[in-house]
């Protein structure tokens, strides 16, 4: 045995695989361990602000590096972020982008791998200033000024500007961002009415383009007005979530919910934030992942006491749909009931995200609940008694509620009814363009063989197929 282990190390010394030479931190010099991969001691790694809500001071063999160099040199501080991130005094994984945003505190996690990118560019005075200041970067490094200690950075361009041999002229003022918060959420209604007519397809490129609008301005923002902002770029980018999910394109409505519940928990907005966990949860439903839903409805009600009941209605309304999904009937009934009492009480508020989520609409949605668990015929009074008193502003949803209808007479044995309500809302969702309204209607035919009706199957089955073309 003794032979063989000696032998081994011979072989190993001979190819060169001798023990490494020792290394030690860059930060106090002492000996890092044999298996260590990093640059810095465990205790120093503490001392270098991971964890912490402020950026580390760095000692000068961080700063004065080629590699550093060169990002300063490109005058581009995404550049610079991302070389300062991937220092190899971080160890062998990259600082993680999220605690570098908090180091900052005017950018989400987000924003900032669209700047490390590229995508966006910091370009403005006081924005470089702050970088600088945050992460505090060598100001003989710079491309810019630093301002003295105590100074204050000097406002964007633009924000005052004076007259050839006339006064100092204000661009902006303290307002201006609360005004534009209130201009984007009236401009965000009109873009739901306009959904509700016509359909998501005309707004697919302009909700990411407005939210796209709406982080540049949180960018710049501060106290009350950047928590304002974030409520509205919450709303948007839910909106836009929306907005795909009924296009068909579920990852990215997920992502889009995800961008909005950042912003609402950064806002610290309750309401928002159940309103929004709800709507991942319906996003699930969608993408037939009903274990997901559940457990993103019960979040949506976690704080159910300190909620409107409108918002504990519509939660409730999804939680029966993942019961639904997942044939637990009872559950089902039991969580309806819920919602209709939660649905039946006044709204608080006009800004009231949930103020749709009425008695009829519960009852609407209850119907979808009996198809899915194969009560047809229950749903059918339902939704007919929902559809008598629809209003016409909701033109793409009416092309559901038909959808729904045409799947329940289909079920219940009634060929020539479900194929009358089916062709109504084909008319709708070939304006609409609804992948909600199309799905319903694409279990048709499936319905129509499995009752003997493969002519009439094959019939609608080719108008399906004319939507796409």
């Amino acid at each position: 045995m003794r032979e063989r282990i000696q032998r081994r190390r011979s072989m190993t010394e001979g190819l060169g695989m001798t023990s490494a030479a020792p290394r030690y931190c860059m930060r106090c010099g002492s000996r890092l361990t044999r298996d260590s991969r990093a640059s810095m001691c465990a205790p120093c790694r503490q001392l270098s602000g991971i964890g912490s809500d402020h950026a580390p001071d760095l000692g000068a063999d961080f700063w004065y590096t080629d590699q550093m160099r060169d990002s300063f040199a490109s005058r581009d501080m995404g550049a610079v972020v991302r070389a300062y991130r991937y220092h190899p005094a971080h160890g062998h994984k990259a600082l993680p982008q999220e605690t570098v945003s908090r180091w900052l505190g005017t950018v989400t996690q987000s924003q900032l791998s669209r700047i490390e990118s590229g995508r966006n560019r910091v370009d403005a005075l006081d924005k470089l200033i702050h970088y600088a200041r945050s992460l505090k970067m060598p100001a003989d490094l710079l491309w810019f000024e630093l301002p003295e200690e105590g100074q204050e950075a000097p406002k964007r361009s633009g924000d005052i500007f004076a007259l050839p041999d006339g006064p100092l002229v204000a661009a902006t003022s303290s307002h201006t961002e609360s005004a534009l918060a209130d201009s984007l959420l009236e401009t965000l209604e009109l873009y739901s009415k306009m959904d509700n007519l016509a359909g998501p397809h005309s707004l697919v490129g302009i909700a990411p383009q407005q939210l796209r609008f709406v982080e540049d301005l949180l960018s710049n923002a501060r106290g009350k007005d950047r928590k304002q902002l974030l409520h509205v770029g919450a709303r948007y980018a839910e909106f836009a979530g929306w907005i795909y999910q009924d296009t068909g394109a579920l990852n990215s409505a997920m992502q889009m919910s995800s961008i909005a519940l950042d912003f609402a928990q950064e806002a610290g907005d309750e309401m928002l934030i159940s309103y929004i966990l709800m709507r991942r949860s319906n996003i699930a439903t969608d993408a037939k992942r009903p274990e997901l839903a559940l457990k993103l409805a019960d979040a949506a009600l976690d704080k159910a006491t300190r909620l409107p009941p409108r918002y504990c209605a519509v939660a409730l309304r999804q939680r029966a749909h993942s019961f639904a999904q997942l044939a637990q009937s009872d559950e089902c009934a039991h969580t309806l009931e819920g919602a209709f009492k939660f649905a039946e009480r006044s709204v608080d508020s006009e800004k009231d995200l949930a103020q749709y989520c009425t008695p009829e609409y519960v009852e609407m949605e209850a119907a979808h609940c009996w198809i899915e668990l194969g009560q047809s015929d229950k749903a059918i009074g339902t939704l007919q008694h929902s559809l008598a008193e629809w209003k016409p502003e909701f033109r793409r949803d009416l092309g559901l509620c038909l959808s729904r209808l045409a799947v329940a007479h289909a079920s219940s044995d009634q060929i020539d009814h479900a194929l009358i309500v089916a062709d109504r809302s084909l008319e709708i969702v070939r304006d609409t363009k609804s992948f909600r309204t199309e799905n319903q209607l694409a279990r048709i035919p499936g319905i129509l063989i499995n009752r003997g009706a493969e002519d009439e199957a094959r019939r609608f089955d080719r108008k399906i197929r004319s939507l796409k073309s």
